[in-house]
């Protein structure tokens, strides 16, 4: 298959489609995969402010990577992630993505795989042995993906509404 779309590095020239993507993840994706009666136990107030802070952050943070996919112009996805360093484990330097969003039209054609080894290349670049990343556990979807991607399920995190 040929790649008819290129991995750059994000600049602020893609703020507005970084924010769309960012809105979809954690709102409109956030929707279609995790329960009705599960969202209270992960919303925020004034979600639409914290998305534009947390963008904003990221988008300043000189140790953070921010990557988007795009073809012709038009931005199909992203890919956000940060090295953590954790001197007492055996593996100190860890690649954690944050966020990993593709549009939904684009999806299955090889743009979020494109995206994660960009990013694992830089991941690996600055020492880092390991990769990690989390998912809604009813994103059956993002499961595949990791799977497919060498990824392999190490904890799995409970919540309950007292």
């Amino acid at each position: 298959m040929v790649r008819t779309f290129e991995v750059r590095v994000a600049d602020d020239s893609d703020r507005q489609a970084l924010m769309g993507f960012h809105r979809s993840l954690y709102q409109g994706h956030r929707d279609e995969v995790v329960a009705e009666e599960d969202r209270p136990l992960i919303e925020y107030r004034d979600y639409e402010r914290i998305l534009s802070d947390d963008l904003q952050a990221i988008l300043k943070d000189p140790s953070a990577h921010v990557l988007v996919a795009e073809s012709e112009g038009v931005a199909l996805g992203y890919i956000t992630g940060r090295v953590t360093v954790e001197p007492r484990r055996v593996l100190p330097r860890r690649g954690v993505v944050e966020d990993w969003y593709v549009a939904p039209e684009r999806r299955g054609v090889g743009v979020g795989a494109s995206l994660l080894h960009e990013l694992e290349a830089r991941f690996a670049a600055a020492g880092c042995e390991v990769i990690e990343s989390a998912t809604w556990s009813s994103n059956e979807g993002a499961r595949r993906a990791h799977d497919a991607l060498g990824f392999r399920e190490i904890r799995v995190m409970y919540r309950k509404r007292i």
